[in-house]
């Protein structure tokens, strides 16, 4: 069966799938799984090393999981790939190791996954008691669940919460406070996206930002609202060629720049 039949297939499970999802739980269980590269994970062992613990559960036949399912890579790209304080992972339901490894390449997933059946994925979903899917959980290090439940998960909003979390770009200073002059970007190349952080003048209550070519010329104008503190900011940049441009976020009286690369 070809990928666009099979997944023409499980498009039509969609109306199956619930659209709201959440563990009732608010302490963390252990589990273990397998992933289909043959790696063990174990949620406490990633706990006692300090690490937030962000989890996709999905099923490969969920029309939402299929939607959201590079939001969760574009998130998991963001906070370094694993590399840093933040791991993510893939449980899913009552797939086989093959159902995962063909959704992934269809999605362009390259963050940890564990399939339901082959991988321990659905004692992970018994265990988490989740109904339906998709849920995204994120697990503080003390094993206290912080989120039961990001909806919608968009890049934006797991980026959020996991930043609300205590999540930090790699690289970045423990203490967001001391960011408040600097523009934090990732990654950099960049490559039809943008991760935003920064701190927020304490009066300001919408952001302005602006793509300049080196010249000064102005290529794009996006408006966001913010939070007090710390925000985070996805930017698309599909539409830039390759280059090195100047970001700018404009709010209430200051700005932050910086430079940044697309590859």
């Amino acid at each position: 069966m070809t990928k666009k039949l099979r997944f023409t297939f499980l498009a039509l499970l969609f109306a199956l799938t619930k659209l709201t999802a959440q563990t009732p739980l608010t302490t963390a269980p252990d589990f273990t799984v397998k992933t289909i590269k043959g790696d063990i994970i174990n949620l406490y062992t990633l706990l006692a090393e300090n690490k937030i613990v962000v989890i996709d559960f999905f099923s490969v036949s969920c029309g939402p999981c299929q939607t959201f399912a590079h939001d969760f890579e574009e998130a998991y790209q963001a906070f370094g790939a694993n590399s840093g304080n933040v791991f993510f992972l893939g449980v899913n339901y009552n797939g086989t190791n093959s159902d995962v490894i063909f959704f992934d390449s269809v999605f362009d997933i390259t963050l940890p996954s564990c399939s339901g059946l082959e991988g321990g994925g659905n004692l992970a979903f018994s265990t988490f008691q989740i109904s339906a899917y998709p849920t995204v959980v994120v697990i503080q290090p003390d094993k206290s669940i912080a989120a039961q439940h990001v909806w919608e998960p968009t890049a934006s909003n797991i980026t959020a919460a996991v930043i609300n979390a205590g999540g930090l770009f790699v690289g970045q200073n423990e203490n967001p406070e001391q960011t408040a002059k600097k523009l934090n970007i990732f990654p950099q190349p960049a490559a039809g996206y943008l991760n935003l952080g920064f701190v927020s003048n304490p009066d300001a209550m919408l952001s302005t930002i602006k793509i300049r070519d080196l010249a000064g010329r102005i290529l794009d104008v996006q408006t966001f609202d913010l939070v007090a503190g710390y925000n985070n900011v996805v930017v698309r940049t599909d539409e830039l060629r390759k280059g090195t441009y100047v970001i700018e976020v404009l709010m209430g009286n200051g700005s932050l720049k910086e430079k940044f690369v697309i590859q």
